[in-house]
């Protein structure tokens, strides 16, 4: 016999399994998730309240485990860095890399966060979003060794950096379509880590000396050997 606690875990499998393979929001619906979990229709009612709050835990739990991977990585490039401090570069690769190469893959379950942005954007219960919006403890961290990698700016000036670098990492997962023209269809030709690479190169000179802080933004010359090879 099967207890609350598995349908709910079941439901919640489902419900990451239908959203990551559907074209389009029409096909998430209650009696897709429940088939695919093998239960009633009435049990997203029961566990969750509705199939909006069911989208909610499953993001919850699909970031959680973005989370992990991302301090997996930091911690990585601590133990690589050891005895000293990691850098700049690595610390915002460990930032953004898992979102990134998430974004590009189709077999991840990012497409949780696309639909995510959907509800919020269309609910009116914005509350049931607020625990998602608040939870920064990770980023905290990586503020923390922000700032031993940039001790010239304060706390508040660290986080505004990492804002506006999250900032420029969601351009481009969220938007790959409009950075692919605008960049004249550069990004095409960079393979995941190619492109953690390349926006960490951009990103990092907001954390440079104020009196280092001006620097070229034209390609690295590995970047741009790699796009020539393709041409």
């Amino acid at each position: 016999m099967q207890n609350g606690s598995d349908t709910r875990l079941r439901l919640l499998d489902a419900a990451e399994k239908v959203i990551r393979e559907a074209h389009g929001s029409l096909q998430i619906s209650v009696r897709r998730i429940t088939a695919e979990a093998d239960c009633n229709v009435a049990s997203v009612s029961y566990h969750f309240g509705s199939l909006e709050q069911l989208g909610v835990a499953t993001a919850r739990r699909v970031y959680r485990r973005l989370n992990q991977e991302r301090l997996a990585e930091l911690q990585a490039v601590i133990d690589r860095a050891a005895p000293k401090a990691p850098g700049v570069h690595d610390i915002l690769r460990a930032l953004i890399g898992t979102s990134v190469r998430w974004s590009l893959d189709p077999a991840s379950p990012y497409a949780v966060f696309l639909y995510l942005n959907r509800l919020s954007s269309l609910s009116d219960k914005p509350e049931i979003f607020d625990e998602m919006v608040q939870d920064i403890t990770h980023h905290r961290i990586f503020a923390d060794y922000l700032g031993r990698a940039a001790p010239w700016y304060d706390h508040g000036e660290i986080t505004w950096r990492l804002a506006a670098a999250l900032g420029v990492r969601s351009q481009f997962t969220r938007h790959a379509d409009r950075c692919a023209v605008l960049t004249e269809g550069q990004i095409g030709a960079l393979d995941a880590e190619d492109l953690i690479d390349e926006l960490c190169r951009i990103i990092a000179p907001m954390f440079s000396r104020p009196d280092q802080a001006v620097r070229t933004l034209a390609p690295s010359a590995s970047a741009a050997g790699r796009r020539s090879n393709t041409v």
